[in-house]
């Protein structure tokens, strides 16, 4: 089922509260509508306890009974109540096979209108939706003026109709929020103009973005949960469904192995961060407590004989040997006094 058939079909059931079937047996027209689950309800009352022999047999009576709407042109809503027996015996009268028949029919369409249920929310976000409720001014939408039928009031209301009213409420509560909101902010703007315009600009935002999901929701109908799964790496974004049911997810705080995955990845990140910060701290104050221990201000000490051997190797690398004065060539003195010159050396006291 598209979404434009199962569009139609919410008309149905939310307009009328019923999606219709006909039949023909013995020359008679049947025309079988989908049962309210009050109907259903009803009908598991009459049929009486479960442990009497014959209660499938009375239950499915019941529910043919309650699940038509007309008999060869006639209505029978108008004067059911009454006519409920007449009918219970009218259809236990009813051969097997033919019997069968219309309740496999009437359960398939029961089923079928349970099918468009996913297509409810993006429905209710329609021009025609919000026309429908407009229309509808307050009242029960399976009262006679809004669904036209006589008789349309005793099936009391279906889940559809339940859920669209449930919508629907939301959303004048959400438009009468909106208008406060604006007129609380004209108000405000008189004496902080600044700020009032940065939340203004922020509710737009968040309006924004809630109205272009119902867009979207509306123009596809429904979001496919089915293909998706947490068990995967990501999903897919390429189509309108995808992009919507992705936000939808989002806005749940629904995760996928790859937002599983990123969450771990940048948690170890900054774990790892964290220990290079300790290790690093670590490192600095060692190296205060070596510092602190190899220079020790305002004492002395004499040195070991180990320590003197080791800074007279030390000192040993460092020495330039060189030739004893009787031992040198004229070369090397002329050369050692021009590096000289005129400096005079005087000893350390």
């Amino acid at each position: 089922m598209d979404r434009n058939e199962a569009y139609i079909n919410l008309t149905d059931l939310i307009s009328k509260g019923f999606l219709t079937a006909e039949m023909e047996f013995s020359d008679k027209s049947f025309v079988f509508k989908t049962i309210t689950e009050k109907e259903f309800d009803l009908a598991k009352i009459l049929s009486g306890s479960p442990d009497r022999a014959d209660h499938t047999v009375r239950f499915n009576t019941y529910f043919l009974s309650l699940s038509l709407f007309s008999l060869d042109g006639h209505n029978v809503l108008i004067r059911r109540n009454e006519e409920l027996p007449e009918l219970f015996e009218f259809f236990q009268s009813f051969p097997d096979k033919f019997f069968g028949s219309m309740v496999e029919s009437t359960s398939q369409l029961r089923d079928d209108s349970y099918e468009v249920i996913k297509y409810l929310e993006g429905f209710s976000y329609t021009n025609r939706s919000r026309r429908l409720w407009n229309i509808l001014g307050g009242k029960f939408p399976n009262c006679e003026e809004f669904t036209g039928i006589p008789g349309s009031s005793c099936m009391g209301l279906n889940v559809h109709q339940e859920s669209w009213i449930s919508i629907n409420k939301m959303l004048d509560d959400e438009e009468e929020y909106n208008r406060s909101f604006s007129l609380a902010l004209l108000i405000s703007s008189a004496s902080n103009p600044k700020g009032s315009r940065r939340i203004r600009s922020q509710h737009d935002s968040s309006v924004k973005s809630s109205e272009d999901r119902r867009m979207k929701l509306a123009e596809i109908g429904y979001i496919d949960e089915t293909k998706w799964s947490p068990d995967g790496w990501a999903a897919p974004v390429d189509t309108v469904d995808g992009l919507v049911s992705e936000l939808e997810r989002q806005m749940k705080g629904i995760k996928d192995k790859h937002d599983i995955f990123i969450e771990g990845y940048l948690r170890k990140l900054k774990e790892n961060a964290e220990n290079r910060v300790k290790e690093a701290k670590e490192r600095i104050r060692q190296a205060r407590i070596d510092s602190e221990e190899a220079f020790i201000e305002g004492s002395q000490r004499a040195l070991t004989p180990e320590e003197t051997r080791d800074m007279m190797k030390k000192r040993s690398k460092r020495i330039v040997s060189v030739r004893p004065e009787e031992q040198a060539s004229q070369e090397d003195k002329d050369k050692f006094l021009s590096k000289i010159g005129n400096k005079v050396l005087t000893s350390r006291s």
